[in-house]
């Protein structure tokens, strides 16, 4: 049976550049690879076992499958951080398109759901405990 080495997830990209300039401002990532067509980002900007990585890739890019050339269907980004909160304020600040303002959840996350600039929908969280009673 294979092992797993490691999982990425691309953002299928109108503007990389901008793209992942985004989640750098937003989220906090880290680039650790840019090209004019791919950007990868990761949470500490470094590439180990343990961390997941984000693709901004161009969409339609050639080494884009051409099933997915040009289409965001079906799918949306969790990005857990340190304070959603914090987020939320760096998101109004950057004009971001906030399709839910931050949130408890019945699953332990306080949560908010923001657009990236391709429409992506992007669920931004922390674990709700951290904040005691705020709602």
């Amino acid at each position: 049976m294979p092992t797993t080495k490691r999982i990425i997830f691309n953002v299928l990209a109108r503007d990389v550049e901008e793209t992942a300039s985004f989640y750098e401002q937003l989220c906090g990532l880290k680039r650790i690879y840019t090209s004019d067509w791919y950007i990868t980002l990761t949470p500490n900007g470094l590439l180990d076992a343990l961390q997941y990585e984000l693709g901004v890739i161009d969409q339609v890019h050639e080494n884009v499958p051409r099933s997915a050339r040009g289409h965001m269907e079906g799918s949306y980004v969790t990005v857990v951080v340190d304070d959603v909160y914090a987020a939320h304020e760096r998101a109004k600040e950057m004009g971001v398109d906030i399709v839910e303002e931050p949130m408890p959840t019945n699953y332990g996350q306080t949560r908010m759901v923001v657009r990236d600039p391709n429409s992506l929908v992007v669920d931004i969280s922390s674990p709700t405990e951290q904040y005691g009673n705020r709602s």
